[in-house]
Formats: C-alpha cells, sequence, structure tokens
C-alpha cells in the first residue's frame, strides 16, 4: 500500500472529547507494509523504538506481553518476531520478559501456569529462543495481581491487573490482529483487557454475556454437564441446572451439540464494554510508564488465537502496526483489514469484515475505549 492509499485511510479531524473532558487529537501510527519492505526484523526493532519504546531506560524491567497461542494453533505471532521486540528492548539497556496470562477454559493448554509453560514451549517460546525469561503474569493461581478501582458507573467496578505487568516498569505490547467470536476483531485493546488480567476479572467480562438454556431444545445427552470442568452444571430431571462456580467460559455451549445454550439477547455487546473497561483499568495500573503496542496484521483468521486451528485466512498479509495509542492502532487496524484483498470463499464486505463474520460490531469496544480516554479513534499513518 502506497503512502496516498495511508493517508486515504487515515482520519485527520479532532475527535470528540473521551472521559476526561479533553478533546484528543489525531494520534500517530506507524506502519511496516509486508509488500513494500523486506527487513521485517529490522522493522520491529524500530516500530518498537517509534511506538514509545524509547523511553525505556537502562535496568527498567520490561514485559513483552502477547499470546502463546492455543496447543494445536499455528497463527499466532512468530516466536521470531517476539524475538526482534526482545532485542531492541535489549539494545535500549531494558531487561525483558516475555509474559501471558492463563485462560479461564480447560482446552488449549493454557489453564495452569505449568500447562501455559509447556504450551510456551510447545510453541516455540522458550528462555532459550527468546533471550530472555518467560514468565505467566498472574502465578500461582491465575489470581495474582494488583487491585485497580473502576468508575462505580462502569460494569467493571473494578479490574485485576496481572501482578507481574503492574509491577513492570514499561510493557511492550505485541497483538496478533485476527477476529473473535465475541469482539468481532481482537488487537491491542483485547490483550489489554483479557490478556492482562486475571482469572476473576476474565470471568466477570464474560459474566456480562451471560448464557441461558432453552430447556425445550435440551436433548438431556449431559454433556454439557460432562465438559464443565468447574462442576457448575448438574443433571436434574434429565435436564441440566447450573450451580455456583460458574464462571461463563461457554465450554458447555460449544459442546452443545441442540444448541440449546446461548449467549444473553445484547450479550456481545456487553461484553465488549466490559472489555474495554478492562483494559483501561490495566492501562491505569500502567499509568506514566513506556508502553508500546505493535498489531501483526497477518495470518487473519475469523477466530482468535485460543481456537486450535483458527481456521481459513480472511485477507492477505497487511504489515505491522505501532502506536502509543491502542484505540488508534486497533482502528486503523480495523480499516487496514477492510481496504485488503479478501481471499476468495469468504461472503462479506466492508466496513468492518471481521465484525460481520462473527455477527457483532468490532466498534463497540474501540468507541468505548476511546470514550474511557484510552485513545482517539482518528489517526495519521506514517509508513516505515
Amino acid at each position: 500500500m502506497n503512502a496516498a492509499q495511508w493517508e486515504a485511510l487515515a482520519l485527520n479531524n479532532p475527535e470528540k472529547e473521551g472521559q476526561s473532558g479533553r478533546v484528543r487529537m489525531a494520534s500517530q501510527v506507524y506502519f511496516f507494509d509486508f509488500g513494500n519492505g523486506s527487513d521485517v526484523h529490522g522493522a520491529i526493532k524500530e516500530l518498537v523504538g517509534k511506538a514509545g519504546g524509547e523511553r525505556i531506560r537502562r535496568g527498567m524491567k520490561v514485559a513483552v506481553k502477547s499470546h502463546f497461542g492455543e496447543m494445536g494453533n499455528y497463527t499466532h505471532i512468530r516466536p521470531s518476531f517476539v524475538r526482534s521486540a526482545v532485542d531492541a528492548i535489549k539494545e535500549l539497556g531494558g531487561r525483558p520478559f516475555f509474559t501471558d496470562t492463563t485462560t479461564l477454559y480447560p482446552e488449549g493448554g493454557r489453564l495452569t501456569v505449568a500447562d501455559s509453560l509447556e504450551t510456551a514451549r510447545y510453541n516455540g517460546f522458550t528462555e532459550e529462543g527468546l533471550g530472555c525469561p518467560v514468565v505467566i503474569a498472574d502465578a500461582p493461581d491465575g489470581e495474582s495481581g494488583v487491585v485497580i478501582e473502576n468508575d462505580k458507573n462502569l460494569h467493571l467496578k473494578r479490574v485485576k491487573v496481572a501482578k507481574a505487568i503492574a509491577e513492570a516498569d514499561a510493557i511492550i505490547v505485541l497483538s496478533h490482529v485476527k477476529g473473535h467470536v465475541m469482539s468481532g476483531m481482537g488487537g491491542a485493546i483485547k490483550n489489554l483487557g483479557m490478556g492482562c488480567t486475571t482469572k476473576g476479572t476474565k470471568s466477570a467480562q464474560h459474566a456480562l454475556h451471560g448464557c441461558e438454556f432453552d430447556l425445550d431444545k435440551c436433548a438431556g445427552c449431559g454433556k454439557c454437564v460432562e465438559s464443565c470442568t468447574f462442576g457448575a452444571l448438574r443433571m436434574s430431571d434429565g435436564k441440566p441446572a447450573r450451580g455456583e462456580g460458574c464462571v461463563y467460559c461457554l465450554t458447555c455451549m460449544f459442546n452443545c451439540e441442540e444448541r440449546a445454550i446461548h449467549l444473553l439477547e445484547g450479550g456481545k455487546e456487553r461484553f465488549q464494554e466490559g472489555l474495554a473497561e478492562a483494559a483501561f483499568g490495566v492501562t491505569r495500573a500502567l499509568a506514566g510508564k513506556p508502553v508500546a503496542y505493535l498489531n501483526f496484521v497477518m495470518d487473519v483468521t475469523r477466530l482468535c488465537d485460543c481456537a486450535a486451528p483458527a481456521g481459513k485466512l480472511v485477507v492477505q498479509n497487511v504489515g505491522i502496526l505501532a502506536s502509543e495509542d491502542p484505540v488508534a492502532i486497533d482502528k486503523a487496524s480495523l480499516d487496514l483489514i477492510d481496504g485488503s484483498q479478501i481471499i476468495p470463499g469468504w461472503q462479506v464486505s466492508p466496513p468492518d469484515i471481521l465484525g460481520k463474520l462473527n455477527k457483532t460490531s468490532s466498534l463497540i469496544h474501540i468507541r468505548t475505549a476511546a470514550r474511557l480516554g484510552m485513545g482517539s479513534m482518528e489517526y495519521t499513518i506514517t509508513g516505515v
């Protein structure tokens, strides 16, 4: 994509006021185009610096946050790309560590700290290969974190940020941009709100979409009960009944062949609002620290990296974006995807290709994050 096309995608008018009451001007986003460049590892190093990494000082403990991928997922960010970010931090004098958090759901090999480390190794994320330690940020039990109090008018009145992330001196957030069944698109905001928080905060976000049982459709097979790792379901008079302990991981819904379990009405919208609120809490925990966001717009699938596999590619590989603004970088990613060549076989057209494929609007969480003052949906884009 040439400079004129970048400018056509970028919006240059000031954004309306966010929660802070300040008018946010257009944010700067940097872009490495896979079609124009060849040295991707050099570009990653340059992007880390341009996006705020130059604020890293010698001796700073720097979290490099990404997604390990599930067992069987092959579209997550490549370990060699993470290594380039790690090397950039070292060149700036920082002390990097690579990190992710545990999950709510049992599938995929990331439920526990031990599971997560094994999956990381299996997918190539090792201390030897990355050149830095690999740390589970919410260890040892998925609930170790720092509590941030949010505004009482939000869905999430408190957010618990994973301890190793909250206590880092700086953070580089590496996000694989792809689809997501709840948020339409998953990028930097989702990496913050879901990826940087503890199990309890993850569950609070998912509780906003909820789930309910249509017992008229239920065949009484009990597969939902069998699939529930947390013992939150039981059979009663031949039908499932929910008790305490539900974390809203939706494992039961995905295992129901009769489609008798579904989200509450408006559930995806509420989930996205909660996702942005959780991300807002994370940014508050990181306030004043160097924070850089890199979005990898490649291997874009309908489903997220939590799926194994995540399905066929939706568009051609695009490039890598970088910014200090998580809202702007996600909006730019969405726009670049919409402006890219769709791979034959998908019956969808812009705007918001990924949102349409997942039957929601990806802009809900992006706009919510903007309203909370996390950043601007208006941006200018510059090639590197």
